[in-house]
């Protein structure tokens, strides 16, 4: 158990099928008071039987706007292990033991330098938390979220992050997919030198905050790195999977 483990309980309210093969899961938030920033992630407890040797617990990013006082929502997509079983069949009212709030992977509002944001598949999770919060509360962040996505049958937050885009000035959502069929008209491909240059005019200013699976951040931090920007402006976050 960490030091100033934070334990809480929440009601289970519901999961949404979003994608092919990735789920939202809400939990009530009604009259908790539950405080956290933009990328931080909670540990959710979940006994069960037969647990595989990763145990009853696993850290979830939070995907809801601290803003949203209604749910907290996390994505998952549907890896087999017994815990993951656990999640699926939860029963609507539950109660579900969470430990948190945790991570400096956070948007600080009090610092309005660009950020770029680069994210793999299910990475985009946390940067889904940032820019509905900074959309909400107006900030004045020039923020620029590229996120590449196998096919376009596993897009999570598409229309809604490019709703935000096309009415807030100071937000940029460029989705690319690596293959893409006939009804994709985007960004194909990877994230590569070329597509950050295309969508931020000046590389040497943004911070960079880096997210999705180890191999992807390895290849974005090196390619951050070869683009001459510092060690110091990059972030990242490894999703290793639940």
């Amino acid at each position: 158990m960490r030091t100033g483990q934070k334990q809480f309980f929440l009601a289970f309210v519901r999961k949404e099928k979003v994608a092919e093969d990735t789920y939202f899961f809400y939990f009530d938030l009604a009259e908790r008071g539950f405080v956290f920033l933009p990328g931080q992630y909670i540990d959710m407890v979940l006994p069960h039987k037969d647990p595989d040797n990763r145990g009853i617990e696993r850290s979830f990013t939070i995907a809801s706007s601290p803003l949203d006082k209604k749910y907290l929502m996390v994505t998952t997509k549907t890896i087999k292990s017994s815990f993951k079983k656990a999640l699926a069949n939860l029963k609507s009212s539950q109660p579900v033991e969470f430990n948190g709030p945790w991570g400096g992977f956070v948007l600080k509002e009090e610092e309005t330098f660009p950020r770029v944001f680069l994210a793999g598949g299910i990475g985009i999770t946390p940067f889904h938390s940032m820019i509905s919060y900074a959309n909400t509360k107006k900030l004045l962040i020039p923020i620029s979220l590229i996120v590449s996505f196998s096919r376009i049958e596993d897009l999570v937050f598409y229309r809604e992050l490019s709703d935000i885009a096309k009415e807030n000035l100071n937000i940029k959502v460029i989705y690319t997919i690596t293959h893409p069929d006939d009804q994709w008209s985007g960004e194909t491909g990877r994230i590569s030198e070329a597509l950050i240059k295309k969508y931020v005019s000046d590389i040497s200013e943004p911070r960079y905050y880096i997210v999705g699976p180890p191999n992807m951040v390895s290849a974005m931090g090196e390619l951050v790195l070869e683009m001459g920007v510092p060690t110091e402006k990059i972030f990242i976050e490894n999703f290793t999977g639940y």
